[in-house]
């Protein structure tokens, strides 16, 4: 029992040293941050004068070193340092003292985090991941390896022990790089501004950085080279210290390193890098030229969002920097020159200084551009593609602030700026790989994907920065979702063809239900019209067979202007229309009622080289044109993006698919049709053509506020799916739904106006006919000798027994189903 007794006693014992000993070690994040305070407060006591005060603060910051790192012999020699500026007063030492010591924690930090990983031990691997320093984050940063998540699924068990030391090592390492770049510029900034102790301390920490990194770049280049470039470090550090710059080891040493990566990208992170190099600068001079007119910023908004694009492309460019140089050295540092002038011409134009001419920006970038063309490897060719989800997300941003700002319409216009590179660069991709996804990224950018709202409602109300953030989450949820299948590329040809063949089938729907509704009516003496209309489909075949032709080789060019070519075709699609619907309509009306004014007309259309035979036969050519290019065009461009992923052989199958069940539905609907009565056809028609005209109507002015040149002003509180839009045309917003009623309304109230000029008319032929026949019949009762030839003195014909015959309304010898029931003969 006194055994067990002393067991226990002993036992509580050591556990409450072991508790003392860990209270008295602190956490080394804890250390290394008392540390560098302790240094922070003698720069501070040296500058004041308290040289006493110096002392002891560097007094305290040995007493941190010793028990975080030890006897560490890189932070002894950095202690002594610290200790003789303190004591000679010299502030350009102490600061470079200051980052040496620094830089000793960082790099024992690195290695024992990587150590214990090693180990499997995930916990004390934590403990010294905690000292550290990031890369700062941007919209443009390389999606680094994470440590901490490597170091949380070591500790699930979800990541070997090599694999997450492998991980800490190239998140540590690739952070450092860039705090080497940066010490460096930094070095140069306050050379220029002639700060001597900002001089002297990122003289130091460059060397720091280069002393954590010499391991790897003697791995990646050679032993020899390494040694050159530590000489080179220690001779700037020591210059800058002693107040001076060393241009030339500088600069030797800037050229090194610009074909060094300590963490290098590889496979998809290099392309995505090249994307973003040239689509950011290709960016660049596009947002300047529109905040620029006459020599002056008109707009500060879009120079900033061209320094955004400067400073991505810069981004991108610098991680890609090893890979081009390895091609060219020469070509890369002008790419690197040519940056650094953009550069300024923006801060310039930003500060007011001066505002360099947008031909000048443009000429900056276009060589740029053309410098990385033949350094980029093949597989790079397409890679700008690959970027617009990044230019998505930046133009996100800007319509986040705008909103947070109050300034509505900045937000809108960044709304369809972001949604026109969604639409012609995503989207035409997703269609082939994930139409749901495509049509779920439309419904957040536009009237709401299920409880979410869409973009436009938020901004149309003035919505909270809540409500934004709240939709921009789901957003960006669906636009990761788009990229990863993006990235996988088709699933099967199968799909391909299937998507290929929707397209084609729901684009031609539109234009087969006009078309065969049309030629349906078009029957007896107005069958010849069928011809001209066959001609204007022909034609428009044709057409969209050179339109795909051309959008092969200038996609980018027609990308750029293809929704506005759309809303011009489709305009002139709707005006066409309305033109024959009103013909369609008024077709007996024109030709009984008219007659007066075609007599007019007759010498205006006849010095046009024109007859309204020929007019209305031009109308028939274009309406088959409009009806089928308006579709064929849209069809091609969403087809060039499938054709990049998917080869042209296979898209041309699900076209032909695709158009197989077009030229079905039209031989149905024509045959359904011509089983029809004639008055109940003609209504039938005119129904089908007015319910497409709606729902062109409809697209148009969706297209039209795409690409800005309507507003958008939703309707609160109405949601529709989004079949309704995409099928019928019918999209919750003021300027959609009342264009779509005007045409309504305009089409039926023409044709109830036609029908009641064309009840009297045929009122006023009635007592006509009426009248003549009293006439007739008062003449028969008084006999009279017949003339020797055989026509009436007003020059009406006469049948055998000299009777006349009188002209009668069509309509009044026309059943409903169109069988005559009169002689048409005045007994």
């Amino acid at each position: 029992m006194r055994r067990l007794v002393i067991l226990a006693v002993v036992g509580a014992a050591s556990l409450v040293l072991a508790a003392s000993a860990s209270a008295a070690q602190p956490a080394p994040w804890s250390a290394a941050s008392d540390v560098q305070l302790s240094l922070s407060d003698a720069q501070s006591s040296l500058v004041l004068g308290d040289r006493a005060g110096a002392v002891a603060r560097v007094r305290a910051a040995r007493r941190g070193v010793e028990r975080v790192l030890g006897d560490d012999e890189d932070a002894t020699v950095a202690l002594a340092s610290a200790e003789r500026a303190v004591t000679a007063g010299d502030e350009r030492a102490l600061a470079a003292a200051k980052s040496l010591l620094w830089t000793a924690i960082l790099a024992t930090a690195l290695d024992r985090a990587t150590e214990a990983a090693v180990r499997g031990d995930a916990k004390t691997a934590r403990s010294w991941l905690l000292v550290r320093e990031f890369r700062p984050p941007t919209r443009f940063s390389r999606a680094a390896e994470d440590a901490t998540v490597a170091l949380d699924r070591l500790a699930a068990g979800e990541l070997t022990p090599d694999a997450a030391a492998k991980a800490v090592r190239r998140d540590l390492l690739d952070t450092y790089d860039y705090r080497l770049r940066s010490a460096l510029s930094g070095l140069r900034e306050a050379d220029e501004l002639g700060y001597s102790t900002t001089r002297a301390e990122m003289g130091a920490l460059a060397l720091g950085y280069w002393s954590m990194l010499r391991r790897t770049y003697v791995a990646q280049q050679d032993r020899a080279a390494a040694r050159e470039l530590t000489a080179a470090f220690g001779t700037i550090a020591a210059a800058s210290a002693a107040g001076r710059l060393a241009a030339t080891p500088l600069t030797r040493v800037e050229r090194a390193l610009a074909s060094f990566r300590a963490a290098p990208l590889v496979g998809e992170e290099l392309v995505r890098k090249a994307g973003q190099l040239e689509r950011f600068v290709k960016l660049v001079p596009i947002e300047y030229g529109r905040g620029v007119k006459d020599g002056r910023v008109t707009l500060d908004f879009e120079i900033q969002e061209a320094v955004t694009f400067r400073d991505g492309a810069e981004s991108a460019f610098h991680d890609l920097q090893p890979t081009l140089a390895a091609t060219s050295a020469s070509s890369t540092r002008r790419i690197g020159m040519l940056l650094d002038e953009l550069e300024v011409a923006l801060a310039d134009a930003s500060r007011g200084d001066a505002v360099a001419e947008p031909e000048r920006v443009a000429a900056l970038a276009d060589e740029a551009l053309a410098l990385t063309g033949p350094l980029y490897p093949k597989e790079w060719k397409d890679a700008a593609k690959t970027a617009d989800f990044d230019v998505i997300a930046t133009t996100l941003d800007r319509l986040q602030a705008a909103a947070a700002a109050g300034d509505w319409k900045g937000a809108e216009s960044a709304r369809l700026e972001a949604y026109s590179v969604f639409e012609l660069g995503p989207e035409q991709r997703l269609r082939g790989l994930g139409p749901e996804l495509f049509q779920e990224v439309e419904g957040y950018f536009w009237y709401g994907q299920g409880d979410v709202d869409g973009l436009v409602q938020l901004i149309g109300r003035r919505a909270t920065d809540a409500e934004i953030v709240a939709t921009r989450a789901a957003l960006d949820d669906a636009l990761d979702r788009s990229e990863q299948r993006i990235g996988s590329g088709p699933q099967s040809n199968v799909s391909v063809v299937t998507n290929s063949a929707i397209i084609v089938f729901r684009e031609g729907l539109e234009a087969v239900l006009i078309l065969a509704a049309l030629m349906a009516s078009l029957v007896g003496a107005q069958r010849h019209f069928r011809k001209p209309m066959f001609v204007g489909v022909g034609l428009a075949l044709v057409a969209s067979a050179v339109t795909w032709i051309v959008a092969q080789t200038v996609l980018t060019s027609m990308q750029r202007y293809g929704e506005k070519l759309e809303a011009l075709v489709s305009l002139v699609a709707i005006a066409v229309l309305l033109l024959i619907l009103n013909w369609f309509y008024h077709r007996v009306y024109w030709q009984e009622n008219l007659q007066s004014l075609h007599h007019k007309k007759r010498r205006v259309l006849a010095g046009a080289g024109l007859s309204l035979a020929t007019a209305q036969v031009v109308g028939l050519v274009l309406l088959g044109f409009t009806s089928v290019y308006r579709e064929g065009f849209e069809t091609v461009l969403f087809l060039q993006a499938m054709t990049l992923e998917a080869g042209a052989v296979t898209v041309l199958e699900g076209v032909a698919v695709g158009m197989l069940a077009v030229a079905a539905v039209f031989i149905l609907v024509v045959a359904l049709e011509r089983k029809l009565p004639h008055k109940k056809m003609l209504i039938a028609t005119g129904i089908l053509i007015t319910w497409v005209l709606v729902i062109m109507v409809g697209k148009t002015v969706q297209t039209m506020q795409k690409v800005g040149w309507i507003g958008v002003n939703p309707i609160e509180g109405l949601e529709l799916p989004f079949w309704a839009g995409l099928w019928l045309g019918i999209f919750p917003t003021w300027q959609g739904l009342i264009a779509q009623t005007a045409a309504l309304v305009f089409v039926i109230g023409s044709y109830f106006a036609a029908e009641a000029a064309r009840k009297r008319k045929r009122n006023r032929r009635i007592t006509a006919s009426a009248a003549s026949s009293a006439e007739g019949l008062a003449a028969r009762a008084e006999p009279r000798p017949a003339p020797a030839d055989t026509r009436f003195g007003d020059g009406r014909p006469t049948t055998d027994a000299g009777r006349a015959v009188t002209a009668v309304d069509p309509e009044l010898v026309l059943h409903g189903s169109g069988r005559p029931v009169g002689s048409g003969v005045v007994p």
